[in-house]
């Protein structure tokens, strides 16, 4: 049971980077962009279903780990999947990646609605689905930068 709970510690804090004593979330996501950069996806089928994967998999963790509703601060998996999802369907390039870590930081931290609401939803829904939306925010914001980029 030890070595159950370690293992899974180990995966919700991305290799206890949820440990860091300042901004842990912002070295995770830092983490999802590297990851991201050095291996690419082939395309955006395959990162969508990794994505979906990555959620399904942190949600039962989290679930498993903690009873309370309450997002531990060390829970730092739910960003790196934030990163993935802000640069789903887009090339992986420094840029795109500069700009998606940017803009997700921005939403993940800012909280507008509806990443205020879907931190409400209990255990590991509400921890993972207020990153969901801010991904999605993100990468709205840079598919837009993105068209208006082709336009000019």
């Amino acid at each position: 049971m030890v070595i159950r709970h370690k293992a899974l510690l180990f995966f919700v804090t991305c290799g206890y980077i949820g440990y860091l004593p300042i901004a842990p979330g912002t070295y995770a996501s830092a983490l999802g962009g590297i990851l991201l950069y050095l291996f690419p996806f082939t395309s955006y089928v395959s990162n969508a279903i990794f994505v979906a994967g990555l959620l399904v998999f942190s949600i039962i963790c989290i679930n498993s780990l903690f009873l309370e509703k309450k997002d531990p601060g060390y829970v730092v998996i739910d960003e790196l999947a934030g990163m993935y999802i802000a640069m789903i369907g887009h090339r992986p390039s420094f840029i795109n990646i500069l700009a998606a870590f940017a803009l997700f930081r921005v939403f993940d931290i800012w909280k507008p609605f509806p990443v205020n609401k879907a931190e409400e939803l209990k255990k590991g829904y509400g921890i993972v689905a207020d990153d969901v939306v801010a991904g999605v925010y993100a990468n709205c914001i840079l598919t837009g930068f993105t068209a208006l980029g082709r336009l000019l």
